[in-house]
């Protein structure tokens, strides 16, 4: 890391240990021989790693219901059992309405969504031992990924209240992350591995005082300047590139549990299981279950409100509470002869963001000197999701729908994308 006065800054090498410092680069071939994890930088590839991970996974929450229903069965008051529906089903709204005895639906769905984030780079404290401040530097992330998302799913009716669904889903994903960083003006030039980590010294402990002068350098005509590099580039693990494989596949069901005149409810739980390309970035290794309530009123045979939550809990140990969230969906659908037209909101209260950084991680430089690099800014994402959704479904002949969906966030939290469009086609049997 290398060493600035300027403007009461720490002088000499109180900072001298910074100043021996200064010739290790950080995630060069030099400190990736010494230390792999040099200033917590293969920590922060893995972390950005597990964040596009969690960032396509969470994704893929947001999709549309991957069972068809666009053909169902419900009560028929005026003749007292359940009838074959004239109306097409929602499209992004979830309805409790069950499929039929013995009837079978296939359904082949394709999505595309783009993530893309930078996090503005936050202060770092070097510490060596932990407990004496050296000095500070500036650390950011930036990390995209464009995915391709192929889901192939069926529900099959056991009877006229239990149905149940099988979804396949196949990811085909483009990610890449590079690592912020505050360096020498002058390095910027130099490759990606030769470019040191620049910092201020700590003066006499004011760490507040390092940082101050950290930010007046990173101004035009000052010492420091940010620079941004891929992590491979830097030296540091992580599968940069476009990717295919299975996310996590999934077996649920739905049981009607209550059928009135005008309203419905059914009880829906689903069983997520672990992706074996958590490293193609297809989804997580882990387990998952969702249970949820379904529930819709019908205000004229065309018109139907829709509402939906359930709590999904994720067994991902790495990363506890990124994907355990309180999911939920409203709206309404409209009906014509050939037609439905789906508007509503819907989001995902993630028990805690994506952390996109270590908070702190051990390093040692090349003279055996052991220390710390701490954050000293928020090493989360935010939790609280909120969508806008809209779906089409078109009757194209007397057993095949085609439908189209559309999810945008109405707030700014997250590692999440600008826009989720899914085309889907159903056959029913």
């Amino acid at each position: 890391m290398t060493s600035r006065r300027g403007r009461g800054a720490a002088t000499g090498c109180g900072s001298q240990w910074i100043c021996a410092i200064a010739v290790v680069l950080l995630g060069s071939t030099m400190a990736a021989a010494q230390n792999p994890n040099q200033f917590g930088g293969q920590d922060r590839a893995n972390a950005a790693a597990r964040m596009i991970v969690q960032g396509v996974q969470q994704g893929i929450a947001s999709l549309p219901p991957t069972a068809g229903q666009s053909f169902s069965y419900e009560l028929d008051p005026s003749l007292g059992t359940y009838v074959s529906s004239e109306l097409l089903g929602s499209t992004a709204l979830r309805s409790p309405q069950v499929i039929g005895a013995q009837r079978l639906s296939v359904r082949l769905a394709t999505s595309y969504f783009e993530l893309a984030d930078t996090v503005a780079p936050i202060p770092f404290l070097l510490s060596s031992p932990p407990g004496n401040p050296l000095g500070v530097a500036k650390i950011g992330l930036q990390a995209n990924a464009r995915v391709t998302l192929v889901n192939l799913s069926a529900n099959y009716g056991l009877n006229d209240r239990i149905e149940l669904t099988v979804d396949l889903p196949v990811v085909l994903a483009d990610a890449h992350a590079s690592q912020i960083y505050t360096t020498d003006a002058a390095s910027l030039n130099l490759p990606a591995n030769q470019a040191p980590l620049g910092g201020i010294g700590v003066s006499g402990g004011d760490v507040s005082q390092a940082i101050e002068i950290l930010n007046q350098e990173l101004q035009p005509g000052g010492q420091l300047a940010l620079r941004k590099d891929r992590f491979k580039a830097i030296g540091f693990d992580f599968n940069d590139g476009t990717h295919a494989g299975v996310g996590r596949i999934s077996f649920g069901g739905k049981v009607r549990v209550y059928a009135g005149e005008r309203a419905q409810v059914a009880f829906a739980p689903e069983l997520f299981l672990p992706s074996s390309k958590k490293a193609q970035f297809a989804g997580s290794d882990a387990y998952a279950v969702l249970p949820r309530l379904i529930a819709a009123y019908r205000v004229t045979d065309a018109l139907r409100l829709h509402l939906d939550f359930g709590y999904e809990y994720d067994f991902d140990g790495d990363a506890t509470g990124e994907l355990s969230r309180f999911v939920w969906n409203t709206g309404a659908s409209f009906a014509i002869t050939a037609a439905t037209f789906d508007l509503g909101v819907g989001g995902s209260k993630f028990d805690q963001g994506i952390q996109w950084t270590p908070a702190s991680a051990a390093y040692t430089d090349p003279a055996g000197n052991s220390g710390t690099i701490d954050a000293l800014g928020k090493t989360r994402l935010g939790s609280n999701f909120v969508d806008a959704l809209g779906g089409v479904k078109v009757r194209l002949a007397e057993k095949t729908v085609l439908s189209g969906s559309l999810s945008v966030p109405i707030n700014n939290e997250g590692f999440r994308p600008a826009a989720v469009g899914t085309l889907a086609l159903e056959q029913y049997f």
